[in-house]
């Protein structure tokens, strides 16, 4: 083949594909830019509300995230049995808590802010965000520090 009947066939070539795209209007594209749009339209940018609930197969609620009248703010976590089992507290004040319990439901671990209450004396003394406090099954301390 001669050189010039090369580019003559390759310039034709050209042409059909790029009048097959001028006469279609670009819509061989289009479907698959529609399909994208679709699935960028579906997810919305903010989803705003006070409370969230995230439930199991069996429609168990097994995650919240929620803000509360008084103020606070948290997320909890529960087991298949429904009993709490961990939670991330934001108080009106600012201060934090991550709360962990047993099987139970009993608290059994509070990193940061936690008010203990003295026995004998009925005291009630808030221990800082700093705080690390461990309690026994029976509720009481085992462990804490500062």
């Amino acid at each position: 083949m001669k050189p010039w009947t090369k580019a003559a066939v390759q310039g034709a070539a050209c042409g059909l594909v790029l009048g097959m795209v001028v006469l279609t209007g670009g819509r061989l594209w289009q479907p698959q830019v529609a399909a994208a749009q679709a699935k960028q339209a579906a997810v919305p940018d903010v989803v705003r509300a006070r409370s969230f609930e995230v439930v199991d197969a069996a429609g168990k609620p097994r995650a919240g995230l929620d803000v509360l009248s008084d103020g606070r703010s948290g997320l909890q976590l529960h087991d298949a049995a429904e009993n709490p089992r961990a939670a991330l507290v934001l108080t009106q004040d600012g201060s934090t808590s991550l709360r962990l319990a047993d099987k139970a439901g009993t608290e059994r671990a509070v990193l940061g802010v936690s008010s203990l209450k003295t026995v004998e004396t009925r005291e009630v003394r808030v221990r800082p965000e700093s705080s690390l406090v461990l309690f026994g099954k029976d509720r009481n301390v085992m462990w804490n520090v500062p």
